[in-house]
């Protein structure tokens, strides 16, 4: 690879350097060449730690080693700063449990993943809400119980106490006073969360920062220990990272023989998430070497005038020059609706594969947001033209997918003493993804003639009236049957994850109840399985004794509204060669390089607007704010700067142009001219007039 004369000097540096430029520059591409420039002059690997913003960047680290032909690293460490935590925590439990304040701290510590938090967060809240707490806070209970721990996780990675964060926002709120009582009974509820871990060992990601920032970092036993280990630091994407991160690398950086840390302007996407761009920039004056990257590996001369006439329209008094911001637009799709709006865009995107030899992994579908119904649509239209591709998603809403809701409800109907009761709808949704053939109105029927909601239980087929069971089938009704007689054989199963692997695998995944391979009941089934597997081996230390208790709550949070980082595959496997289908954020985190780019849902206000959490604004928790209250101008400029951020990520990872889709009106049937559609007017209108 032909390396420019700043690379080269990156390499071989020594000391602490930095360096900064926008993204595509070649920062990353210089880091991994400096690794490699260590490695072949004889460093040993164990000796080096690279620290990245997200554990899917990994690949291409290891990528970089392998095809150098250098051979393998096993001792490499590169690793997220959560992840690092979490693993030095456990190494050094017994050193920091008890300063740490945990009640036990010869117990080995219980990991508490978002989904197990949840549950457990989700106890303590419900019973809130029960006494009339938070009655009128216009938040629904799992949006409550996200919040919470948002302040939890947010004070630790912003190096606060939670009391620290709920003053802050208490200082900085502006609005309607009503808001100090919720903040209030927020901090009641994560108050009681945090007794309650370190009573029973439990470390959730608050809990695992707070303890490797507050007592591992300073500790002298823990410098001794990386001071022998680590020699050298490689450290991307230093502005994705939290105060504490920021705060582990500064005090790294006085302990290792050189420190490479790599800044992207314009970055810090994980803002919402405690990233601190503004304090990282901290790292230019603390090192010794600073390296200016301008010139870019891959956005072209008019993509980088559409990124800026984004950003003359959105921050007031810019003049970045934009003449050929025009060229970047390589179409405009329009729809009235969102499926009118699919349609319209799949025979361009089969032109540009099949008839302009674009490979599918050259384009990507980026959207600000993509709800069930949306991508429902977009998948079944790309699927029918036959064009691959893939979704990637960072959380999700299980509940939202049918099948889960399906096999929770054979799981409930199993079990009746642990007191859930499946409504009729949910009895007939299941039937007819459960038995082939089985539509919604024969389901219905069924429902109507079997189910007794009372016990709950299915009754015997021959129970059921005459014509009921001539309109519905000999067929369809044996097939009913056998799923009643083996629920009701297997409802002592205690243990439910066994249950639900029994219930796909010896079951409803055979040819008799679904002739052709269930592939969405398979993921969905190895979803539901692996979480509920680690809710019931956490289950004794979330202070659930018994079986019923263990899988009430496990059906409850998801009903409720779990979200999943770790969302289950849906629908036909998906082809990484295909075409990316994902949000705003998920393609600029990916670090992923496309030549085209689509931009749906152009005319959407989801460009721009911010999540409503009303119990924690991860923006007044970091370190580097400022101000003193929350004002509407505040709120305005912040939308705005993140929005010229998206843009300008987004076309520095576009090599030739962006196609814009839009439908008239979003999934409300409201008219759509969000704040992106108004900046980008000019080119909009110069492209329409043209063509």
């Amino acid at each position: 690879m032909n390396l420019k004369p700043i690379q080269k000097q990156v390499i071989e540096a020594n000391e602490t350097i930095f360096l900064i430029g926008p993204a595509g520059t070649g920062k990353t591409t210089t880091l991994q060449h400096r690794l490699l420039h260590l490695l072949r002059n004889g460093e040993p690997a164990y000796t080096i730690l690279v620290l990245i913003a997200e554990a899917t960047h990994e690949s291409k680290w290891l990528n970089t080693i392998h095809n150098s032909g250098l051979g393998p690293y096993a001792n490499l460490k590169i690793t997220t700063y959560n992840q690092m935590a979490l693993e030095m925590v456990q190494l050094f439990w017994p050193l920091v449990a008890r300063p740490a304040g945990f009640i036990s701290p010869y117990r080995p510590p219980t990991i508490l993943g978002y989904d197990l938090a949840q549950i457990l967060m989700w106890r303590i809240v419900s019973k809130m809400i029960e006494a009339g707490t938070f009655a009128t806070l216009r938040s629904r209970p799992q949006e409550i119980v996200t919040q919470l721990l948002d302040i939890l996780n947010g004070a630790a990675l912003n190096r606060m106490t939670p009391e620290q964060a709920i003053e802050r926002q208490k200082l900085t709120w502006a609005g309607e006073p009503e808001q100090i009582r919720h903040l209030d009974d927020a901090y009641l509820a994560i108050t009681s969360f945090r007794k309650f871990c370190l009573e029973n060992s439990l470390l959730d990601l608050s809990l695992v920062i707070s303890v490797f920032d507050r007592q591992l970092v300073e500790h002298p036993e823990f410098h001794r220990y990386f001071k022998e280990r680590y020699r050298h630091l490689l450290v991307d994407n230093i502005e994705e990272g939290t105060a504490a991160a920021q705060n582990f690398v500064q005090k790294l950086m006085g302990s290792t023989v050189s420190a490479a840390i790599a800044y992207d302007e314009g970055g810090g996407y994980k803002r919402f998430m405690a990233a601190d761009p503004n304090a990282a920039i901290k790292f230019r004056k603390l090192s010794r070497h600073v390296f200016e990257f301008h010139q870019s590996f891959v956005a072209s001369e008019p993509l980088q005038h559409l990124a800026n006439l984004v950003e003359n329209q959105l921050m007031v008094g810019r003049k970045l020059p934009t003449a050929q911001a025009e060229k970047a637009i390589l179409g405009i799709v329009n729809g009235r609706y969102r499926r009118e709006m699919v349609t319209n865009l799949t025979p361009i995107l089969h032109e540009l594969i099949h008839k302009k030899g674009y490979h599918p992994s050259d384009i990507a579908i980026i959207t600000p947001y993509l709800d069930g119904a949306l991508r429902y649509t977009l998948i079944q239209s790309l699927r029918e033209a036959n064009l691959p591709n893939h979704l990637t998603r960072r959380r999700s809403s299980p509940r939202d997918e049918p099948r889960v809701r399906a096999w929770l409800t054979w799981l409930a109907l199993a079990h009746p003493d642990w007191g859930i009761k499946p409504s009729p709808y949910d009895i007939a949704e299941a039937l007819t993804l459960s038995i082939h053939g089985m539509d919604p109105v024969r389901a219905a029927l069924t429902t109507q003639a079997l189910y007794d909601k009372e016990i709950p239980r299915l009754l015997p087929t021959e129970t059921a009236p005459e014509f009921i069971r001539e309109r519905i089938g000999n067929t369809l009704l044996t097939l009913v049957d056998e799923l009643r007689e083996w629920l009701e054989t297997h409802g002592n199963v205690t243990e439910f994850d066994r249950f639900l692997h029994a219930l796909f695998t010896y079951l409803l995944s055979q040819p008799r109840f679904q002739p052709e391979p269930d592939i969405v009941g398979a993921a969905v089934c190895r979803w539901l399985v692996d979480t509920a597997t680690r809710v019931r081996q956490a289950a004794p230390a979330l202070g659930f004794k018994t079986p019923a208790e263990i899988g009430h709550i496990f059906i409850e949070s998801i009903y409720q509204g779990l979200v999943s980082a770790r969302p289950p595959e849906l629908g036909a496997p998906p082809d990484p060669e295909g075409i990316m289908v994902t949000t705003m954020y998920n393609f600029l985190l990916s670090e992923r390089v496309v030549k085209i780019q689509v931009w749906l849902e152009t005319a959407a206000t989801g460009w721009w607007d911010l999540l409503k959490r009303p119990l924690s604004n991860a923006f007044v928790l970091a370190q580097s704010w400022e101000g003193n209250k929350w004002t509407m101008e505040d709120d305005f400029k912040i939308r705005n700067e993140l929005l010229v951020n998206i843009i300008r990520g987004l076309t520095s990872r576009c090599e030739e142009g962006i196609i814009l889709a839009t439908s008239d009106l979003d999934r409300r049937g409201l008219r759509q001219e969000g704040r992106l559609w108004q900046a980008l007017q000019p080119v909009i209108r110069h492209h329409t007039q043209a063509h």
